[in-house]
């Protein structure tokens, strides 16, 4: 199975993490949340007569050596600008899927920063930007961890009544809201503006996000399938198949009986034991 594992040690050992050997290039950049749109371009691959050649690169993996020892990541992205391995892929590149960069050199997506992936090479026919979740905020348990000034109203709430007071279960319920709008905004800049109305109509039924930077299977599966369309991919025979493993299913949040409305048929855990 593709997973972070496999494609970190790839990429650290030669520039870029590869799969397939058709004759259109497909790079695919981002954070550990695109790595299922590698598998799920793999097993259409696969299926359809090894049509593309699929790289993927992840900026942060450069942060780390082979051995896990972390290294200086600017210095080792400064590196890869006379990589001419990483810059022939890059050349090279037919396809381009993307989730947006502006802090890391030459793997940046403005093309008015002063260094830019589209300096070095970057001329795909096709470039498509992801809409990323990242530090969005919307499950009541992520929100009292990681909001110092919310989790102490809650800790006060419960040592004083033992439940979180209306004023501060409106505060969380503005913080979802910003975040929540904070996310549309991000779709709506991205290749994919619809998906801001799927995800507000869908997201109390379905799993889309398992924390606050961890997406569901139901997330990518919706984006590759948005992709599959711009890139005139069949997938019928796919869609009765899709790969079972959700990548980021083993470490999430809980519900809480705070978090109202949500149909995941999942087990709901005090909000107590996040103030613990």
């Amino acid at each position: 199975m593709i997973n972070t594992i496999s494609t970190k040690k790839q990429q650290l050992e030669n520039s870029y993490f590869k799969t397939g050997s058709g004759n259109e290039l497909v790079l695919i950049l981002g954070s550990c949340r695109a790595v299922p749109y590698v598998g799920y371009f793999d097993k259409w691959n696969n299926e359809n007569g090894d049509r593309f050649t699929i790289c993927f690169i992840d900026p942060f993996n450069w942060a780390f050596d082979l051995n896990d020892n972390r290294i200086d990541l600017e210095a080792k992205i400064l590196s890869l600008e006379q990589d001419e391995n990483l810059l022939t892929m890059i050349r090279s590149c037919t396809i381009f899927i993307h989730e947006y960069y502006a802090n890391f050199g030459m793997f940046n997506l403005d093309k008015n920063s002063p260094k830019n992936i589209y300096q070095f090479g970057m001329k795909a026919g096709v470039d498509i930007m992801l809409p990323n979740w990242n530090d969005i905020f919307v499950l009541t348990g992520d929100i009292v961890r990681f909001d110092n000034d919310i989790r102490k109203k809650a800790i006060q709430d419960y040592n004083v009544l033992g439940k979180l007071t209306h004023q501060t279960l409106e505060d969380i319920k503005a913080v979802k809201n910003r975040n929540l709008e904070k996310f549309y905004d991000i779709c709506r800049k991205s290749s994919f503006p619809g998906f801001a109305d799927d995800f507000e109509l869908l997201y109390h039924r379905l799993r889309f996000f398992w924390t606050f930077n961890h997406i569901g299977k139901d997330f990518t599966m919706t984006i590759f399938y948005k992709i599959a369309k711009l890139l005139d991919l069949k997938y019928n025979d796919f869609l009765h198949d899709i790969p079972q493993e959700d990548m980021f299913a083993n470490n999430y949040t809980h519900l809480t009986e705070y978090d109202e409305g949500y149909e995941w048929g999942e087990e709901v855990k005090p909000l107590k034991d996040y103030l613990l």
